[in-house]
C-alpha cells in the first residue's frame, strides 16, 4: 500500500516543483535586470562626478601627449596644482576643450618673456616641454584668486593662456591621471 500513495505524492509535488523553478526563474531574472540597472547608473555617475575618458586633440601637449592619444582624467575633488595636465571644457575664447598644464594658480605672479617662465620671481626649469627656444606673446600678471594660467607643452603651438588668458577653476573638466593608448605609452601622472 505504501507503494501506492508514493506515486500520489510525487503527481501533487511535481507542480509545486515546476511553480518553483517558474518563481527561481523570475527571480533569477529580476535579479539580473536590478543588477544590470545599478551597475549602468554607477558608471554613468562614476564618469559624470570621478573619472572621465577623453582623447587628446591637437599637438599642443608634445612630446607629453600627442594627438589621439586617450586618457582617463581624474574629477572628483580635484583642485588645480602646479604642473598638473588638466583638460579644459570649452567655455573659453577659442570654445574647444583643452589639454595644458598649469603654470601658475589663483595668486601666483607668472612673467612671460624672451622664451622663459618666471614663477614668484624664480625662472621655470621646465624639462617636459617640446622645445627649449621658443616665443610667444610676453606676459605679465597676477592671476585672479579661483583662475589657473596654463600653457601647452608644445609652446611653439599652442594656444593658451597665453592668448586667451587665465581660466576659471570651475572651467576645468579634470587632471589627466593615466594614458590608456597608446599601449606602448601607458602611464600615470
Amino acid at each position: 500500500m505504501e507503494s501506492e500513495v508514493e506515486p500520489k505524492l510525487n503527481k501533487l509535488e511535481e507542480p509545486r516543483k515546476i511553480e518553483q523553478t517558474t518563481k527561481e526563474k523570475r527571480k533569477s531574472l529580476l535579479t539580473w535586470i536590478f543588477t544590470t540597472v545599478a551597475l549602468c547608473v554607477a558608471i554613468l555617475l562614476c564618469s559624470r562626478f570621478v573619472v572621465q575618458p577623453r582623447y587628446v586633440m591637437g599637438d599642443s601637449m608634445q612630446n607629453t601627449f600627442h594627438n589621439n592619444d586617450f586618457v582617463i582624467i581624474w574629477k572628483l575633488n580635484y583642485q588645480p596644482q602646479h604642473g598638473d595636465v588638466v583638460i579644459t571644457n570649452n567655455r573659453n575664447a577659442l570654445q574647444i576643450d583643452l589639454i595644458k598644464r598649469v603654470i601658475a594658480v589663483g595668486g601666483d605672479h607668472v612673467i612671460i618673456s624672451n622664451g622663459a617662465v618666471t614663477l614668484n620671481g624664480k625662472k621655470l626649469h621646465e624639462v617636459y616641454i617640446k622645445e627649449q627656444k621658443w616665443s610667444g606673446n610676453n606676459v605679465d600678471l597676477v592671476v585672479p584668486k579661483g583662475d589657473v594660467f596654463l600653457m601647452g607643452d608644445n609652446r611653439n603651438n599652442s594656444s593658451d593662456s597665453r592668448i586667451i588668458g587665465p581660466v576659471p577653476n570651475s572651467d576645468i573638466s579634470g587632471k589627466v591621471s593615466v594614458r590608456l593608448f597608446p599601449f606602448s605609452q601607458f602611464r600615470t601622472f
